[in-house]
């Protein structure tokens, strides 16, 4: 992990983006100005409040609904009656309601052609339709008159889409969220990762899990001790959904692997590298190791029966019920920890394979997570309005912490937290979820380590300091305790340092930030219509050949079905696609200068 960075890079990402600016036409001061009655919110790069948003008074509530291709977000179930919902009602005059989708229904929305006011979806895989479809509109007069804090704060990121994420038009139609150009200085608490119940995996002593087998090991060691929940359901040891693809076994071993996808779910690289194996093929892929490591569990009695046909919601709710001991991410595992608050009990991610998910740089945001302005919309500049505020440092923080004088101060011209907040934030539980403060971060525009100029503290005030243990949960205190650390990123942040576990920032180090921001703002690949069709038919026979292959009963017929399928990939393109996308990758980096 790059620690103790320069302003260096936020210092030469403003001279590039005032240079991108008076360049460009349309992105002079004049329209950097606000229109007559807009209500623009947020605080500037230069620090300047926009009293207007403050004092305009009462506004019409305007409700905002945001396509997600995200089934099981608490967003509609939680945000609604949050101190965060009623501040967007106030500051802005707007409701936020998610229309969840899975691939599926995402692709019969578009094909319909009538889409809620802001999509959320990747650029690299879906601007061609949503633009040459006419479904979604271009930005840039809304950006002039509404957007002041996205072309201040994000202004190369605007810049960047016009080039790569435009269909060819020049024009700006996405604006990606969590946009941070260097790593942060602390580690927070991690979310994906190992997600174990730490009270059951502390009680067989924490073994290491330096491997999957060895995570196995552990777990059948746990659902042993305890094969059924205090209600009296079953546990098991492991368990997955359906309706997010290939998702779950492409997501389980990342930590073991070090292997990860970019723009197609068919294609990885090792963190840092540029040379992309297939999926489907090459049996050191996530997806044949998570094969191995879910067929094991199924001839070891430790599968979910349910595994293979149930949907994210259905494993949502096992997981509340405590009947899953490992799974892929905290906020994967339900209510759990909310519903239990006090002591150790609770899902928590453990250090485990060779890989700390502990974020990285990301000067292009989270791109699959890309939004637009719908053309159906009727609201068009309250979309521009919300947009802007979530990429306004004040908005930012507001979503990461709260309202000021209520939840965070400023003391001497720091931006703090209050006892109160921090108190609120440790106690966990349901509580503290129905505040809505970091609710879901894929609707925060700014990274939470992104430095606000205006004050030279983190947006996100929960990675400052000794916040990061004034606000840990008691579960987190535990579990930080039982490695020597007072809270749960500094156990992951020892183990760093000692170079026992890698990050998705360790292969920059030694790096200047010029060519940071250099190898990180490598277009990704774009796949044809053409290519689209295949990678589609080749994820629903995975996703038909996976139930076959976990399902195996011995070792001999597992190594017959996984040779079965692998040809099976290979007779339906895996290996051409997968050359195709190496050849974009070349030459898309080659264009950089890379």
């Amino acid at each position: 992990m790059k620690k103790k960075g320069t302003w260096k890079l936020a210092i030469m990402m403003t001279m590039i983006l005032a240079l991108v600016l008076s360049a460009c036409s349309g992105g002079g001061s004049d329209n950097a100005k606000d229109d007559e009655g807009t209500g623009d919110a947020g605080q500037t790069a230069e620090g300047g409040t926009d009293t207007k948003a403050t004092n305009e008074g009462p506004k019409e509530l305007v409700t905002l609904r945001v396509l997600v291709m995200e089934p099981g977000t608490k967003w509609n179930s939680v945000q609604q009656d949050s101190v965060i919902a009623k501040e967007l009602a106030e500051k802005l005059g707007v409701k936020i309601e998610y229309v969840e989708a899975d691939e599926n229904k995402f692709n019969v929305l578009l094909a319909g052609g009538e889409l809620p006011d802001i999509v959320r979806a990747d650029p690299n895989k879906f601007q061609k339709q949503l633009i040459e479809g006419n479904l979604i509109i271009p930005m840039d007069d809304l950006l002039a008159s509404h957007g002041k804090d996205i072309t201040a704060n994000i202004g190369t990121v605007v810049e960047y889409g016009k080039k790569n994420w435009s269909n060819g038009t020049g024009k700006a139609y996405f604006l990606p969220p969590q946009v941070q150009p260097k790593p942060g200085e602390s580690v927070a608490p991690i979310t994906i990762g190992a997600t174990i119940r730490w009270d059951w995996y502390k009680e067989i002593g924490a073994p290491p899990m330096d491997t999957m087998d060895q995570m196995l090991d552990a777990v059948e060691q746990i659902v042993k001790n305890h094969p059924k929940t205090d209600e009296g359901k079953p546990v098991y040891g492991v368990s997955m959904w359906q309706d997010w693809g290939l998702w779950p076994y492409t997501i389980t071993p990342l930590v073991f692997t070090k292997s990860s996808g970019a723009t197609s779910d068919l294609t990885a690289a090792q963190v840092g590298d540029h040379n992309f194996i297939s999926v489907l093929t090459d049996e050191t892929s996530n997806f044949w190791v998570a094969m191995d490591f879910f067929n094991k569990a199924q001839r070891r009695g430790l599968l979910d029966p349910d595994s293979l046909t149930m949907k994210n919601n259905d494993y949502m709710a096992k997981a509340t019920a405590g009947q899953i001991v490992v799974g892929p991410a905290t906020w994967a595992m339900g209510d759990f920890n909310a519903q239990h608050p006090e002591g150790d009990k609770g899902y928590i991610v453990v250090p485990a394979g060779k890989l700390a998910w502990t974020g990285g740089v990301n000067p292009l945001g989270w791109v699959d997570k890309s939004y637009s302005i719908s053309k159906s919309s009727k609201n068009p500049e309250k979309a521009m309005e919300f947009l802007n505020y979530i990429f306004s440092y004040e908005g930012a923080r507001t979503m990461y912490n709260g309202v000021e004088g209520t939840h965070w101060n400023m003391v001497n011209g720091v931006p703090t937290l209050t006892e109160e907040t921090l108190a609120l934030k440790s106690a966990g539980g349901t509580e503290f979820e129905k505040t809505g403060l970091s609710l879901d971060r894929n609707i925060i525009g700014l990274g939470g380590d992104l430095v606000n100029p205006n004050d030279g503290q983190p947006v996100n005030l929960f990675n400052a300091g000794e916040a990061l243990s004034k606000a840990a949960t008691p579960l987190e205190k535990d579990f930080a305790a039982h490695y020597g650390a007072t809270y749960s990123g500094e156990v992951f942040e020892k183990l760093i340092e000692e170079g026992k576990l890698d990050t998705f920032t360790t292969w920059m180090n030694g790096m200047s930030d010029d060519e940071i921001l250099k190898r990180n703002t490598v277009p990704g690949v774009t796949l044809t219509e053409e290519h689209k069709k295949t990678e589609a038919a080749l994820k629903e026979l995975a996703a038909r050949q996976a139930a076959k292959i976990i399902l195996s009963k011995s070792e001999e017929e597992f190594q017959k079905n996984k040779e079965e399928a692998i040809k099976a990939f290979k007779d339906g393109g895996a290996e051409e696609f997968t050359k195709f996308y190496n050849d974009e990758v070349k030459r898309l980096r080659t264009e950089h200068g890379l």
